[in-house]
C-alpha cells in the first residue's frame, strides 16, 4: 500500500515536472516565434486597418459623429499652394511647376496646371503594374511566370541615376520580382522586360476602364485616376491593390516629398525624371522635368499630391516638391 502511494507520488511529479517543461517551452518558444514573425509598424492611424491591409481604403462601421466631422471640407488653401509655386518660380528655382492635390475623405482637389503632360516617352509604370496585376487575378501563375533578360529589349533613356541593382542580362526574373524592382528601384530594364512580354491590348484596356486617354504621356491629373483606383480598391481587388500601394510604399527614392514628412506618416508613390530640350536663343538648352506624385497617410485625413516641376536644376527642383509637400502636411494637418 505504502510502495502504491509512493509510486503515485512520484508519477505525479514527473507529471508535474513535465508540464512545467512544457509551459516553459512554450513561453520561450512563443518569445522567439514574436522575434521573427513581422508585424506592422506603429505608424499612428494609417497603421493596419483591417486583416493586414494597410494601405487601401477600407470603410468603417459604425460611424459616428466625431468620423462624420473629419470628412468636412477643408478650408481651402489653393491660393497658399499658388503663391509658394509663384516665388520658386520668380526665384529662378524652376520654369513652370504643377500641383495636383485631393482629399481623399470626400474626394475634394484642386489643381494647378494639372493636365500639363510629362515628355512623351516616360515610363507608364503604375498603368504596367496594375495591368498585370489585374491580368494575374483571372491567371495566378502570372506572377510566378519567369523571364528571362536578353538586353535585346528596347530601352528608353534612363530617367534617374542608375538603380543600385539592376536585372542582368542572361539571367531569368519571375514577373512579380520585375514589378518589384520596377517600382522600387526605377529599373528600366525590368520596365522594358515586362512591357516586352505583355500581351497587345491589356494596358490599353485598363486605361480605358479606367476612363483614361491612352497616351505615352501622363498629365497629374491622369495619374490621380491610378491612384483613386488603388486606395479605393475599386478596380483591382484589396489584395492586388494592397500589393500595389505597398510596393509604392517602399520605392527606394526618398529625397522628395518622403524628406518633408514626419517620420510617422507613410506614404507610397514614384518619382520620375527626364531631361528634355528647350528652345534658348540661338541653340537649345538641356532642362529637366521631373514628377512625384504619391498618396500621403496623413492621420485621419490620407490625401493625394502630385508635384511636377520643369527647370534646369534637378536639385532645385526637388527642393521645389518637398517645400510644397511640406506646406500641403501642415495645411492639411493644422485643419484636421
Amino acid at each position: 500500500m505504502h510502495a502504491e502511494k509512493h509510486k503515485i507520488s512520484i508519477t505525479r511529479s514527473l507529471l508535474l515536472t513535465f508540464l512545467a517543461g512544457v509551459f516553459a517551452l512554450g513561453i520561450f518558444v512563443g518569445a522567439g516565434m514574436s522575434l521573427f514573425t513581422p508585424v506592422a509598424e506603429n505608424k499612428g492611424d494609417a497603421a493596419w486597418n483591417r486583416e493586414g491591409f494597410r494601405f487601401i481604403k477600407i470603410p468603417q462601421e459604425g460611424k459616428n459623429a466625431a468620423n462624420d466631422r473629419l470628412k468636412k471640407d477643408l478650408k481651402p488653401f489653393q491660393n497658399k499652394v499658388k503663391e509658394l509655386v509663384e516665388n520658386r518660380v520668380q526665384s529662378g528655382d524652376a520654369t513652370t511647376v504643377s500641383v495636383y492635390f485631393r482629399d481623399l475623405n470626400n474626394n475634394n482637389w484642386f489643381g494647378i496646371g494639372e493636365r500639363d503632360t510629362f515628355p512623351p516617352g516616360s515610363r507608364l509604370k503604375i498603368p504596367l503594374m496594375i495591368t498585370y496585376f489585374k491580368w494575374a487575378e483571372s491567371s495566378p501563375l502570372v506572377l510566378r511566370t519567369t523571364l528571362t533578360y536578353t538586353a535585346q529589349e528596347e530601352l528608353e533613356e534612363q530617367e534617374q541615376d542608375v538603380p543600385l541593382k539592376t536585372i542582368e542580362p542572361g539571367k531569368a526574373y519571375t514577373v512579380n520580382d520585375l514589378i518589384f524592382r520596377m517600382i522600387t528601384l526605377d529599373d528600366a530594364a525590368a520596365y522594358a522586360l515586362l512591357r516586352a512580354n505583355l500581351p497587345a491590348g491589356r494596358i490599353e484596356k485598363v486605361f480605358k476602364d479606367l476612363d483614361v486617354g491612352y497616351e505615352e504621356s501622363l498629365s497629374l491629373n491622369a495619374c490621380a485616376a491610378f491612384y483613386r483606383a488603388l486606395f479605393n480598391a475599386s478596380y483591382l481587388s484589396e489584395e492586388m491593390s494592397e500589393k500595389a500601394l505597398r510596393y509604392l510604399y517602399k520605392s527606394t527614392f526618398k529625397e522628395g516629398m518622403t524628406q518633408s514628412l514626419p517620420p510617422n506618416i507613410d506614404s507610397a508613390g514614384v518619382y520620375d525624371e527626364r531631361s528634355i530640350t528647350a528652345p534658348g536663343g540661338d541653340e537649345e538648352q538641356e532642362q529637366f522635368q521631373v514628377r512625384e506624385f504619391g498618396i500621403i497617410y496623413q492621420p485621419n485625413r490620407p490625401f493625394l499630391l502630385g508635384v511636377m516641376v520643369k527647370g534646369s536644376d534637378v536639385t532645385r527642383m526637388k527642393k521645389v516638391i518637398r517645400d510644397i509637400t511640406r506646406l500641403v502636411h501642415q495645411e492639411v494637418d493644422r485643419q484636421t
